[in-house]
């Protein structure tokens, strides 16, 4: 007999060992869950396309378990902070393009005390981890919500971000403060502000507040941070709804969530949100609560997209809201356990130039609106948002200059988190949409 015959059997009996053991670490392990986070995500195809030919399987999933893993960020995000330069002096990056502005935004005074708000024409300033300034927090208000249409899927893929610390807001329902801030709006700084030499930083602005995917890249041009915050993206006032809120992925749960519970999904989440802006901030929301089929949710999306600003030609804001996969991350923001959350971009983009038939005519627009609610988050609510994922394609984002993508927590969050977390950013789009 041959040695190859003499061990077929024995390699038989050893190959079924390791396959019935790897069966049962698979459901110890709660590898159904993944699964169903997998499913959760696009199709398995794309993500084998952007995978490269070195650690495939690692790379696979990790990008089958959503944009990123919320621990793998976490992990990339403390990194990053090692190498951020500390610099509490506050610089007014517009000064010199006319002092303050339209959008309210928080940037650090080149004096040498520093201790203020600077206001300048389009939102918060952004660069790596943290130069810091501090102060506190904010306080809270309400006003009412629109109900409507359906929501979005994108062309190729999904989105981001988190970290530790708590910034500030205070609630109290219904009434406007003193001030004539919402009663639920952060009015101090709690958490950081930048310099100008760091915002000038290209490499300093990609590293700390974006994370970019190896599927794209990015150019200078489109992360600079002057032209970024200086885009006006306020809106007036108005009783006509301005805001459009959808899933393009509706049925993504939580860790607590009841099965078949619609509430308990992100869009349950989505109705807290949708709830704030309108009670409490004034901005009125039309909600589509449709569940898209994963297989072509990005294009239905789109449909309901079109059919809905056709039908409501005052929207000029599209919210697609998700929830991510990965560990489970908690910051604590005014003492409730919050999911972090996390910004997306599609760039239309890979490292070999545009993609062909995918445009973004509102690109920069896009990567401003999501940069200036990070902004304010650094700035107000330290630790609530991880690094702004950017990826090849555009995720139904080309059909408003404010159009954003959020992930808020991960199947490993409660319900409870991912809800809280709509609190603080509501205030980020209060802050940015109005100017404060």
């Amino acid at each position: 007999m041959s040695t190859r015959n003499r061990y077929r059997g024995t390699w038989g009996k050893g190959a079924v060992i390791l396959l019935s053991a790897a069966v049962g670490w698979f459901f110890l392990e709660d590898g159904p869950s993944r699964l169903t986070a997998l499913a959760a995500r696009p199709s398995l195809l794309s993500f084998l396309s952007e995978a490269g030919p070195e650690s495939v399987g690692t790379d696979i999933l990790k990008q089958a378990s959503g944009i990123q893993t919320l621990s793998f960020f976490m992990e990339e995000q403390e990194e990053a902070s090692m190498q951020a330069e500390t610099d509490p002096a506050y610089l007014a990056l517009l000064a010199e393009a006319g002092g303050t502005g339209g959008n309210g935004s928080l940037l650090a005074n080149a004096g040498p005390q520093g201790d203020q708000e600077k206001g300048t024409e389009g939102g918060a300033g952004a660069t790596e981890e943290n130069s810091q300034a501090t102060v506190e927090a904010p306080e809270n208000t309400d006003v009412p919500v629109a109900e409507g249409s359906s929501q979005e899927t994108p062309e190729n893929g999904t989105p981001e971000q988190g970290a530790p610390e708590g910034g500030g807001e205070t609630g109290t329902e219904g009434a406007v403060a003193a001030s004539g801030q919402p009663a639920m709006a952060a009015t101090e700084v709690r958490g950081t502000l930048y310099t100008a030499e760091q915002l000038a930083d290209f490499e300093f602005v990609k590293k700390k507040f974006f994370y970019v995917h190896k599927s794209t890249t990015v150019y200078p041009e489109q992360l600079d941070a002057s032209v970024l915050l200086g885009k006006d993206l306020t809106l007036p006032e108005s009783d006509e709804p301005q805001v459009l809120l959808f899933h393009t992925h509706g049925s993504e749960a939580f860790s607590d969530s009841a099965e078949g519970d619609a509430n308990m999904t992100v869009v349950g989440v989505g109705n807290y949100l949708a709830e704030l802006l309108s009670t409490q901030y004034g901005i009125q929301v039309i909600h589509n609560t449709e569940v898209f089929p994963y297989s072509d949710s990005y294009s239905m999306a789109l449909d309901m997209l079109k059919r809905t600003l056709a039908e409501h030609p005052s929207i000029q804001v599209t919210i697609d809201l998700h929830r991510d996969s990965g560990g489970h991350e908690v910051v604590d923001i005014n003492g409730k356990p919050t999911a972090p959350i996390m910004f997306f971009n599609g760039m239309c983009q890979t490292p070999d130039g545009p993609l062909e038939d995918v445009e973004n005519p509102y690109l920069l627009d896009n990567l401003a609106f999501n940069f200036q609610l990070k902004m304010k988050a650094e700035a107000y609510y330290p630790g609530l948002t991880l690094r702004t994922f950017l990826k090849a394609y555009r995720y139904n984002q080309h059909v408003l200059p404010r159009a954003t993508l959020v992930e808020v927590g991960t199947e490993n969050n409660t319900f409870e988190e991912a809800r809280n977390a709509m609190e603080p950013l509501a205030d980020m789009l209060y802050k940015v949409l109005r100017g404060k």
